[in-house]
């Protein structure tokens, strides 16, 4: 059995990182509007099921990457499923970190956490 992490949210309440009531109070288009453009690279620590992640691809277009970061491997299967198939798939990469190592080289224009300690 894995290592259990009392600091992150448990896969199995995803749910609640991708709500309506969530998407009305933390809308991620107007808190991230200055900072995600055009062909920039975002790294997305923390993404979870992908709530900031999608609105970000959309964000930096075709030209731009958002790199989604997440030390649970099930939440980057729910991001996954949810772009699968999807124009925004190609501009997101999936990465899973370790606890204490984000295991990235490449830097990002803009780096970006919600609800994440980094």
């Amino acid at each position: 059995m894995g290592e259990k992490n009392e600091h992150v949210c448990p896969v199995e309440k995803a749910g609640g990182l991708d709500s309506g009531i969530r998407k009305l109070l933390q809308r991620p288009k107007k808190i991230l509007g200055n900072y995600a453009r055009e062909g920039m690279t975002v790294l997305d620590l923390g993404c979870g099921p992908g709530f900031f992640s999608v609105e970000m691809a959309e964000m930096v277009g075709a030209s731009g990457k958002v790199i989604a970061v997440d030390m649970q491997e099930g939440m980057l299967r729910k991001l996954e499923s949810k772009i699968q198939g999807t124009e925004i798939e190609k501009r997101i990469k999936l990465h899973k970190c370790d606890k204490d190592k984000i295991g990235i080289t490449e830097k990002g224009t803009v780096q970006f956490s919600s609800d994440s300690i980094v």
